[in-house]
């Protein structure tokens, strides 16, 4: 689970989202699809500058928070980064980006995003998965020096 936060003339919006893409390595993109008439792409728009947080395994609240339509912002569940952007206190991992391009397709906008910060502090991510919270507990490991193997140290 993710948390899009954008903040614009002061005002934060954000919402949770299953997930987000990784789009390029060079340069660092990635992509989230955002409903047209949410409060979160207006802002997102009004700024050109957003954050994704990658939600842990403890932060079931915040998931739920972050997708109460029309409810007023969590701020109980985020912090400013050194750069300026709200993030969600203690998550696993966050992004920070600016607006790269936007491209709206049927009712939903991609955003693509330009990271330009990244926090990886580890740990095991919360899941949703057939209507359940949940963890991910690992059935084999890629072996080392396959392709797909992703360094942890990276944090990427």
């Amino acid at each position: 689970m993710t948390v899009v936060i954008a903040e614009a003339d002061g005002e934060a919006q954000g919402m949770t989202l299953n997930s987000f893409a990784s789009v390029s390595l060079e340069p660092l993109l990635v992509l989230v699809a955002l409903a047209r008439d949410s409060r979160t792409l207006a802002a997102v728009r009004a700024s050109q500058r957003f954050s994704i947080s990658v939600l842990g395994r403890s932060q079931r609240q915040a998931a739920i928070d972050f997708a109460t339509p029309g409810g007023a912002f969590p701020s109980q569940h985020v912090c400013r980064t050194a750069d300026g952007f709200l993030v969600v206190d203690d998550a696993t991992a966050t992004h920070q980006c600016v607006v790269h391009a936007l491209d709206q397709v049927g009712d939903h906008e991609l955003v693509l995003g330009l990271v330009v910060g990244i926090t990886h502090d580890g740990g095991e991510p919360l899941i949703f998965h057939r209507s359940r919270f949940g963890g991910l507990e690992a059935d084999a490991f890629v072996p080392p020096g396959h392709p797909i193997a992703l360094y942890e140290g990276a944090g990427w």
